[in-house]
């Protein structure tokens, strides 16, 4: 039987507490995404929905939230990125 392994962000950065299955139920992702890198892209694609609608309802201008939305998930798929590397 093969090893399950974790591939959200935060099991990358070292947390032996958070497998992927809690990162699916707590953004309510497809839980097929467990167990494979590409859980990353839907967590950010996921966060970048939810940064961008909270920018707008603290008043930010949409050009600026979806900016900074877009800023925020960019530094996520790069960390990952190196994450996945090391």
């Amino acid at each position: 039987m093969a090893e399950y392994r974790n591939y959200n962000i935060f099991a990358l950065q070292g947390d032996t507490e958070t497998s992927d299955m809690d990162v699916c139920s707590s953004l309510d992702l497809d839980p097929d995404l467990a167990g494979k890198p590409e859980i990353n892209e839907a967590a950010i694609n996921k966060m970048h929905k939810e940064n961008y609608d909270g920018f707008l309802k603290r008043g930010i201008p949409s050009e600026d939230a979806l900016r900074m939305s877009d800023d925020y998930a960019s530094k996520a798929r790069s960390n990952v990125k190196k994450l996945l590397r090391a």
